[in-house]
């Protein structure tokens, strides 16, 4: 039977089959059309013209153009340009054709470009930049060029068209498609130093554009040989590397394929001093679960000693011919020595992320749902408390895994300066969760406390706590109480019901309101366990303060929680004791976290005086002590001086602190005070050496390299 089609359907196309519907009417064409030059070229498109133009430049038709070109002075890319580029770069015809073309035409650029990264980057299908070893420095993504291949060589004022390189760099986004996106765009746009907003809002409109396979695979894609996360860490921002790997970077990036080199070798050789410290990207690289399997253990292990200058020796290097450790060259190793012996809290990071267990694809799962996939990174915002960061994770993890309707109520215990307020903190910053914190000791009354109610004067006004909980009413959040044993106990009793059925009042209402916090995290701090802690410390130490202490160790803190548990029981009465989820001990620092806690206070210290000076009459906007570069020698050494000198297990980091000032931070301040008539922001810049004597002490001297300060 033949098909009935209506005079309707004969006007509208769409019963037809797809072949036949894109020529049934002549407006349909025209439309479609029109759609296609809105939307430009595809990615695809453009990467074939590009390279088409660069097979069919002038280069493959002239035989005898000079090298400079006549009448601009300019390189020319002829035949001679070609053949020279081929010589001193040592590469192939097509590379240098390639080279020349990436360089604008430019010869001796192109030539500083083999040279620099090497040539078989330009080449699809070769080693990238194995076949030389690589300079650990990055290439430039530039923006627009106009220069062509051509003997005119482009205008000088840079008006004329041109020949645009792929690296040009544009914020037309267009739709913000698969078909708009340009790794090489984005990344010379981050070298140019685009902000991580605006670099936030491109990634959102590919994303949105995109499929998640799609956008990983882009985004780990090479841009002049090299993954896109190399260029992100070059900026040296923790902000932007956290939101390349949200959208879905690879920590785990190799550059090259034959020597693949890590990207945590490329963030440590990066750090060569306090100008460039790269600690802050180490730690947020390792938080997002890059792993160290590719860096030679030697490096970190054993941690309790300074590296030789060369790096450790060829008998410790084990397995260098395994493929993910054939990039550790003795240059390298030298490069990377060279950071490790001046911040040893790298040293510190590394070996303690060797030893900690790798999270299962499901935690990271329950995580990334509730976006607190930053939460099993906080071992590596904080020194030691290996422990207490284990049992605060592993709470956390079981509440989001379970539709549990009940706040969670923490308690950290511990001496002062080890660690409590700044877990809490970090915890904030980790899961993205807003932080109230509770100062106990001017807890006198409930109305300090919650606030007055009606009638009493300030109802209104209500307090810090109340304001927070209603404001975050049925949202997570967390609220610190700072030195809880402070509060007496009425005070402390009336937390029972928000800790119980997770429900408070708003006391500035006529009325007052119910307000939910059944999804509050309420940590409480506390010295009053101390001198159980601190036994319990002397008593075990061999086992707990071990470079690796395992199971032995996590049994002992299980039982030292125990103890705590029920000795809360008597100091805080049995009701609140009961509503606690976890007891947490924080312990004392063993030798390698004083020597860690140490490099981290001297570290503030010399990224701050390496500012440029800043003069002026009002205080808050001068900076008086600066231009001046700290060296750390022999870095171990330096911070288990200043730890073996300073620490004070029950005063913690701060008794370290005020060690580092009086050995180092005063001896350089008075120096450079001294040498000077007058502080200008145009004085020469100098160098401080902070070593160690032979005595054992801290030595602080100017660096001989340096010559001698001037006093004007």
């Amino acid at each position: 039977m033949s098909q009935q089609v209506s005079a309707g359907n004969r006007q509208n196309p769409s019963w037809r089959k797809p072949a036949e519907r894109l020529g049934a009417t002549g407006a349909f064409n025209s439309t479609m059309s029109q759609q296609k030059r809105v939307r430009g070229p595809s990615w695809r498109e453009r990467e074939n013209a590009k390279m088409a133009e660069f097979n069919n430049s002038a280069i493959d038709g002239i035989t005898d153009a000079p090298v400079v070109n006549s009448s601009t002075g300019k390189p020319g890319p002829g035949i001679f340009a070609v053949r020279r580029v081929m010589n001193e770069a040592n590469c192939r015809q097509n590379a240098a054709k390639k080279l020349l073309w990436r360089a604008g035409g430019d010869v001796e650029r192109a030539i500083d470009l083999g040279c620099g990264f090497g040539t078989s980057y330009l080449l699809r299908g070769n080693n990238n930049g194995d076949d030389d070893e690589w300079d650990l420095t990055l290439p430039r993504v530039h923006g627009e060029t106009t220069s062509k291949l051509d003997g005119g060589g482009g205008s000088d004022n840079g008006s004329d068209a041109g020949l645009n390189t792929p690296n040009s760099s544009s914020s037309n986004l267009g739709s913000g498609g698969e078909d708009e996106f340009d790794l090489e765009k984005l990344v010379g746009d981050i070298q140019a130093g685009q902000g991580c907003e605006e670099i936030r809002s491109r990634l959102t409109r590919y994303r949105e554009h995109m499929k998640p396979k799609k956008l990983r695979e882009r985004l780990n894609g090479l841009v002049l040989g090299f993954p896109g996360f190399f260029y992100v860490v070059e900026t040296l921002s923790s902000e932007l590397v956290r939101m390349w790997a949200e959208y879905g970077g690879d920590v785990n990036a190799t550059y090259g394929s034959t020597k693949p080199f890590p990207l945590v070798a490329y963030v440590i050789a990066l750090g060569s001093s306090y100008a460039t410290d790269t600690t802050a990207i180490l730690r947020t690289l390792l938080g997002l679960g890059a792993s160290v399997t590719g860096i030679p253990k030697a490096f970190h292990t054993p941690l309790e000693r300074d590296l030789p200058d060369d790096g450790p020796s060829t008998d410790e290097l084990e397995n260098l011919e395994d493929e993910n450790k054939k990039w550790c060259t003795p240059k390298v190793r030298r490069r990377l020595t060279a950071t490790l012996n001046s911040r040893f809290e790298q040293r510190y990071l590394l070996h303690r992320a060797a030893g900690l267990n790798r999270f299962s694809g499901a935690k990271r799962q329950v995580t990334k749902l509730h976006k607190a996939e930053d939460l099993l990174g906080a071992y590596y915002f904080l020194i030691g408390q290996t422990a207490a960061i284990t049992h605060v994770v592993e709470k956390l993890l079981y509440y989001l895994s379970l539709p549990i309707e009940k706040p969670i109520i923490l308690l950290f215990a511990g001496p002062s300066g080890h660690g409590k307020t700044e877990l809490a903190r970090q915890l904030g910053n980790l899961i993205s969760l807003d932080l109230l914190t509770v100062d106990c000791t001017n807890m006198h009354s409930p109305f300090n406390l919650w606030g007055p109610v009606k009638p009493y004067a300030g109802y209104k006004d209500g307090s810090k706590l109340n304001n927070f909980l209603a404001e975050h009413s049925g949202r997570r959040s967390i609220v610190f109480l700072d030195e809880v044993e402070k509060m007496d106990q009425d005070i402390r009793n009336t937390l029972l019901l928000p800790f119980d059925d997770g429900t408070s009042s708003d006391l500035r209402k006529e009325l007052p309101t119910s307000v939910d916090c059944k999804k509050t995290i309420w940590i409480m701090a506390t010295n009053a366990f101390d001198d159980t802690i601190h036994a319990f410390c002397n008593t075990h130490e061999k086992n707990l303060f071990s470079d690796e202490p395992g199971k032995e160790g996590q049994r002992l803190v299980k039982k030292l929680s125990r103890s705590i548990r029920d000795e809360s029981a008597t100091k805080f009465g049995e009701p609140l004791t009961g509503r606690i989820s976890g007891f947490i001990p924080f312990l004392t620092f063993s030798p390698s976290e004083q020597a860690a806690v140490a490099d981290r206070i001297l570290a503030e210290f010399g990224r701050d005086v390496i500012k440029p000076v800043k003069v002026s009459d009002v205080v808050s906007k001068s900076h008086m002590v600066g231009d001046l570069d700290l060296r750390v020698r022999r870095g171990y050494s330096v911070c288990k001086a200043l730890a073996t000198n300073g620490y004070v297990p029950k005063l913690g980091a701060r008794s370290i602190t005020n060690t580092v000032s009086d050995d180092v931070r005063m001896p350089v301040v008075n120096e450079y005070l001294d040498r000077r008539e007058e502080i200008r922001e145009d004085q020469e810049k100098c160098t401080y050496v902070v070593g160690v004597d032979e005595d054992g002490e801290i030595d602080v001297s100017e660096s001989p390299s340096e010559g001698t300060f001037g006093s004007s």
